[in-house]
């Protein structure tokens, strides 16, 4: 199982190339696979922020967080990914094996590269939802703009890209801690502690209740989650959130973190992470 789980993380990233990495993954002579699902469920997960560079510059990589380890607040970053059928539900792909048992064995980590709705949208029965038109007309603009080479171009497209997005939106998004962080106890909300570092891979987008789609960077990353919520966005399809700056912890502390989504229909999804434990 080890091995298959290791082509399935050589495939995603072979297919997104520098995930994570790249600000603007829209890039020249590619087509797009829009899904539409709603959200009714979701799992958060652990990850950190990776820095590392080559000859070409300095990057940062959001990668998955080893079991038993220490990390500072500033490295760490706390995602959750979404889907509209639970992973139990999940038939196995005759190709790529039973995500469920890769699951069940790597847990979150699976979720920076290869979350739920990215393996269902290689399915022939990927269990999507009812297509918006509106949606994916204004995403199809952002997406294939005039940079880019639109699917329906008489020239040859070099890359696929699946891209998911979401049908639900949210009015209110939660984040509570099972232990005192930076001076907050445990259960208090924390919403205010957390900014938005990125979103999944060719995913660098927001696509409002009212559906308008914006993918301005100034306006999608690095900001507060109120001023997220502000869009009043549908579901991201995956996010990834980190402290702002100044937030830290004075011992060293194990905690979870409980995500919990409130939607429009005020639905609530909770999900917790994975116990991590801080150092200062």
């Amino acid at each position: 199982m080890k091995t298959k789980y290791v082509y399935f993380i050589v495939l995603a990233l072979a297919i997104s190339a520098c995930s994570h990495i790249e600000d603007n993954d829209f890039i020249e002579g590619t087509s797009y696979i829009l899904t539409a699902r709603k959200c009714n469920y979701a799992w958060a997960f652990n990850a950190y922020i990776k820095k590392f560079s080559d000859e070409w510059g300095n990057y940062t990589r959001i990668s998955p967080f080893k079991k038993d380890t220490t990390i500072k607040t500033s490295d760490f970053v706390l995602g959750f990914t979404t889907c509209n059928v639970d992973i139990k539900d999940m038939k196995k792909h005759p190709y790529r094996g039973d995500y469920q048992e890769e699951y069940k064995k790597y847990g979150g980590n699976m979720f920076i590269d290869y979350p739920p709705f990215n393996a269902l949208s290689y399915m022939t029965e990927n269990m999507a939802d009812e297509k918006d038109p509106v949606i994916e007309t204004r995403l199809r603009q952002q997406l294939e703009s005039s940079k880019t080479r639109t699917a329906n171009s008489d020239l040859p497209t070099t890359v696929l890209i699946r891209v998911d997005y979401r049908l639900t939106w949210l009015k209110d998004i939660k984040i509570t801690c099972s232990a005192e962080i930076a001076g907050r106890a445990a259960g208090q909300s924390l919403i205010d502690l957390f900014v938005v570092q990125g979103y999944y891979e060719h995913h660098n987008f927001i696509v409002t209740s009212n559906k308008n789609v914006i993918t301005d960077k100034a306006r999608i990353k690095g900001i507060s989650l109120s001023q997220y919520l502000s869009y009043k966005p549908m579901a991201p399809a995956e996010i990834f959130l980190r402290f702002k700056e100044g937030v830290n912890v004075s011992a060293p502390v194990t905690a979870q973190f409980t995500v919990e989504l409130i939607t429009g229909e005020d639905k609530s999804i909770k999900t917790t992470a994975a116990a991590v434990k801080f150092v200062p």
